[in-house]
């Protein structure tokens, strides 16, 4: 039995979509796996203990950590792999690896969603852990979840993406009139403005005139400091499709199309509820799978996936988003979520894939990964500058 630590929560956002995401992950592991929840606080502390895995006790989460351990991630260099000591014991310097009551951790599972988790963040704390984490990894999680540069990406390997207006914080508050120009010249209006670095809809306004547009950018530019504005797509419905796998070895899910219409805001994608009231996540927004498209261009949006996937070079699972004109059989890839929410799971389900097996995969390209970087020499033994360098071992 291996112990897979969930990892959820942090200064996000979207942190509490992550705790829904990692509530539905640690029912769904496999009993081959033991799941280790491991909070961090939007404080950004870190916590862990059986109380977090209790969805209801994070309707009041002060009193809810009060019951738990505060830890901190341990990195022992002379023994790759990542350990959650006491806080209080790693301070005083007292913490051994594999010592005390510290939890050696064999895998990891990053379910922040947003900020200092999916941005690359977390991941490469991971990777100097020496630990097998699931998902990608720290160069694919940062670009994807920069939507200005995963664009450029996605555009490089000949996939339609939409033009955009970037406006960086600081030429916005030197100049905010310059920055409406360049938007309006994009486009007529209605203009939508997102933040550059985040998901769930969070921050994402419609903007019909220049007032509602100044309005819009203040409030995407408190969640990042870029934003991007993007023309109004008539006549289109949004389309997702999930990818699975690593390097070639790669398959696409099948596609749904929310049935909302008009923007998705985080309550529409995040607030339905499940058995007894609680949040069913991603699974519980209103959805058609398959969607209703024709054969031909369903595969190619299928097709068009797994190219996104391939372009940033994600890893594990993630979703691509399309804006699709089905009369017109054209479509633009919208952006690519390097941890979507509930990890999509909903999307291989009625393909025979359960969340199980799913997670089992990810656990398993995780830990193919983490042999294949480990093969790669790291240091040079020699020391380049005289003398035999610092001893290795005690």
């Amino acid at each position: 039995m291996s112990t897979v630590a969930a990892i959820f929560g942090s200064r996000s956002v979207e942190h509490e979509v992550s705790v829904i995401t990692a509530h539905q992950a640690m029912a769904a592991l496999s009993p081959r796996h033991r799941a280790v929840p491991v909070y961090i606080a939007k404080d950004g502390r870190w916590y862990t203990g059986d109380a977090l895995l209790r969805l209801d006790g994070f309707a009041d989460a002060d009193s809810l950590v009060a019951g738990c351990t505060m830890i901190t991630p341990v990195i022992d260099p002379s023994r790759p792999g990542l350990a959650l000591a006491p806080a209080a014991t790693a301070r005083r310097g007292l913490f051994t690896r594999g010592g005390g009551d510290a939890i050696d951790v064999e895998v990891a599972m990053p379910l922040v969603h947003g900020s200092f988790g999916e941005d690359g963040s977390l991941q490469g704390l991971l990777e100097m852990a020496g630990i097998p984490y699931t998902g990608s990894g720290v160069a694919a999680s940062a670009v994807a979840m920069d939507k200005s540069l995963a664009k450029t990406l996605i555009r490089a390997a000949g996939l339609p993406v939409l033009d955009d207006v970037v406006i960086e914080r600081a030429a916005w508050r030197s100049d905010p009139d310059h920055a409406v120009a360049a938007a309006e010249a994009l486009a007529p209006y209605p203009l939508f403005v997102k933040p550059a670095g985040l998901g769930s809809s969070i921050g994402v306004s419609r903007a019909g005139d220049a007032a509602v547009l100044r309005e819009a950018v203040e409030v995407a530019l408190t969640y990042d400091h870029r934003c991007l504005v993007e023309a109004e797509q008539e006549g289109i419905v949004e389309i997702n499709c999930a990818v699975l796998g690593d390097g070639a070895d790669t398959r696409a899910s099948l596609l749904e199309q929310p049935t909302r219409r008009g923007l998705l805001s985080y309550d529409d994608k995040y607030r339905a509820t499940g058995a007894k009231g609680s949040s069913a996540g991603m699974k519980g927004a209103q959805r058609i799978i398959p969607a209703p498209l024709t054969d031909a261009l369903a595969s190619r949006i299928s097709a068009a996936a797994l190219a996104a996937f391939a372009a940033v070079g994600a890893s594990g699972v993630a979703r691509v988003d399309f804006l699709v004109d089905a009369a017109a059989e054209r479509f633009v890839v919208n952006e690519l979520n390097p941890i979507p929410g509930s990890l999509s799971f909903y999307l291989f389900e009625p393909a025979g894939v359960s969340f199980t097996a799913l997670l089992d995969e990810l656990i398993e390209i995780a830990q193919r990964r983490h042999a294949q970087r480990t093969a790669s020499t790291m240091v040079f033994d020699r020391w380049m500058l005289g003398g035999g360098g610092a001893k290795t071992t005690p």
